[in-house]
């Protein structure tokens, strides 16, 4: 079944792992709390996309030489594994969104100030 969602081309993955782990310790010293997520996500025929698996990590409490410690969460629709499964979907809600605001709009004003920086030294 895994390799036939593979051939047809409808398993992804939302990566945020690589991209907000370095932040987490200094992240996770203050109040707020947060998790580097990996999702992997399956089209359905209806063409939405459906959360087959999260990974949450942390950094090692080791050290970064040590790798991180991960769990991985898999849906559920009763119980306290649904709150939980919740819960692991919000943290890849607010990685996603976060990505997405400092990426998009980070960018975008970085590139305008970077003109007018050239503008106002060649024009």
């Amino acid at each position: 079944m895994v390799g036939k969602a593979i051939q047809s081309k409808r398993l992804f993955l939302l990566d945020h792992h690589d991209s907000i782990m370095p932040y987490l310790r200094r992240i996770n010293a203050t109040s707020s709390k947060a998790y580097a997520t990996r999702t992997i996500l399956f089209l359905k025929k209806d063409r939405t996309l459906k959360p087959l698996a999260i990974e949450l990590s942390l950094p090692h409490p080791g050290g970064d030489k040590s790798g991180v410690v991960s769990q991985v969460f898999l849906p559920a629709d009763e119980g306290v594994e649904s709150s939980v499964w919740l819960l692991a979907k919000s943290y890849v809600i607010v990685n996603d969104s976060s990505y997405h605001q400092l990426v998009s709009h980070w960018y975008k004003f970085s590139q305008q100030n970077n003109i007018k920086a050239i503008q106002s030294t060649y024009l």
